[in-house]
């Protein structure tokens, strides 16, 4: 057990996880959600709407736009947000599909920032979703940048399954060889996500960008390779702009 965890503060967390999933839920529900008591966590959520983490209405709480200058503020210090922001606006705009920015935060991956076209249906909100590099493909453009020992060892470390490590160092060494990564959706084959690595000045990797569900008239396999390049070309420019600035 690790004696430096605060558990009131790891049950503030909890509940606040909790309307992330839930939308919008009552005080029963959270502690249903949580497993803890209703009386305990009352008391949390009083003190997060002091504190404008949380609102409520009519019994009913929800996360309070708070976090958004706390979002901002994290989105800020990624350098490669800064120098990647027009840049991802105009891979949006070119291509009609969602551009993607994807960063590193220790063994996960994290959707930092999106941008949709103007007259597109979004799906299901990416910014702020994580999961392990090796199973998020902007995590796996950017492992494909490290060095093929450095690779191994934050895959073995990343993953649990000792017979996993071969075909994700294998899909690792394809991407490094083409500087990008084809996502593809089951069982259709079309491309889910197209991303390639941005590398900073030291030519460590510093976040990955790319399209999602990128869709067009024509599915041919010229289209793709357009798709590809347009990335390729993008992390590029954003890598040489990274270069130039730090």
């Amino acid at each position: 057990m690790d004696t430096d965890r605060v558990s009131a503060t790891a049950t503030s967390l909890e509940i606040l996880e909790s309307l992330r999933r839930q939308g919008s839920a009552g005080v029963t529900a959270i502690a249903e959600d949580i497993g803890g008591s209703k009386a305990n966590v009352h008391k949390h959520l009083a003190t997060l709407e002091d504190a404008r983490f949380v609102r409520s209405t009519d019994g009913q709480y929800e996360l309070g736009h708070r976090f958004l200058g706390f979002a901002v503020a994290g989105k800020q210090r990624e350098p490669v947000y800064i120098e990647g922001l027009n840049n991802l606006a105009k891979l949006a705009d070119v291509t009609g599909a969602t551009a993607i920015l994807v960063v590193r935060e220790g063994l996960e991956a994290v959707y930092l920032h999106t941008v949709t076209p103007v007259g597109r249906v979004g799906t299901d909100p990416l910014e702020g979703r994580r999961g392990p590099l090796t199973e998020i493909p902007g995590g796996l453009a950017i492992l494909s940048c490290y060095s093929p020992e450095q690779r191994r060892s934050l895959v073995e470390e990343a993953v649990g399954e000792t017979d996993r490590v071969e075909p994700i160092l294998d899909r690792l060494r394809t991407a490094a060889q083409e500087s990008v990564l084809v996502e593809r959706a089951e069982p259709a084959g079309r491309p889910e996500e197209i991303v390639a690595p941005v590398t900073g000045p030291d030519g460590d990797p510093a976040g990955a960008v790319g399209l999602e569900q990128p869709t067009t008239s024509d599915e041919s396999e010229r289209v793709e390779a357009d798709l590809r390049k347009l990335v390729r070309n993008t992390a590029g420019t954003i890598s040489n702009r990274l270069s130039l600035t730090q």
